[in-house]
């Protein structure tokens, strides 16, 4: 596989991520009480608690976009750029 192909799909699973990111925070946003009370029925938790898990959820998942994804991209990019360049 070359560097270019994996560079084009981290690129794009990253903003396929962010994407799925965003729509999971609109939903929460718009259907918040609507979602707790599903929520609620299911696991008995509190409303202060549901917004921790919905809150810790996104980030742990922007964490894992970061790491997993912008990174090997920026990195790969990075090494590319350098052999470019002239010394």
């Amino acid at each position: 596989m070359k560097t270019s192909d994996l560079t084009s799909i981290l690129f794009r699973a990253f903003w396929l991520g962010i994407l799925l990111l965003a729509f999971w925070a609109n939903t929460y946003l718009v259907w918040d009480v609507r979602l707790y009370a599903s929520h609620a029925k299911w696991f008995g938790l509190s409303y202060h608690e549901f917004q921790l898990f919905q809150y810790g959820g996104m980030m742990l998942f922007m964490i894992g976009l970061l790491i997993f994804f912008l990174s090997p991209y920026l990195a790969i990019k990075w090494v590319e750029y350098s052999k470019k360049s002239p010394r």
